[in-house]
């Protein structure tokens, strides 16, 4: 019977993995798809990623380039959350962002 239900839950936890892993996939094409086709427009932007890593970039068009060419997964913050953290070009990590990341970060 636990071996049952052991098997059941690791079939589960593989199928869930597998799912996980092709949104993943999908959402980085997504970034290259978006980063092909925009315009840059210069105007600076903030973003940070599921760890906690604070960015700034050129513009959108700048951050959805990075995504796709470092397997990132960057979002926009209003701009302000970055000027006291980080410069154009450079990062921050936040400590204790996200237990998924492989290590945790201080500042």
């Amino acid at each position: 019977m636990f071996r049952t239900i052991l098997a059941g839950w690791i079939v589960v936890l593989s199928l869930i993995n597998g799912i996980s892993a092709h949104v993943e996939q999908a959402k980085l094409e997504e970034e290259c798809k978006i980063a092909d086709i925009c315009r840059h427009d210069q105007v600076p932007v903030c973003g940070i990623d599921s760890c906690g890593e604070m960015r700034t970039f050129i513009d959108t068009c700048d951050m959805h380039e990075f995504n796709c060419d470092s397997k990132k997964d960057f979002s926009q913050k209003p701009t302000h959350e970055c000027w006291v953290t980080c410069k154009r070009g450079r990062s921050f990590k936040k400590p204790l962002y996200n237990a998924d990341c492989n290590s945790v970060y201080k500042n």
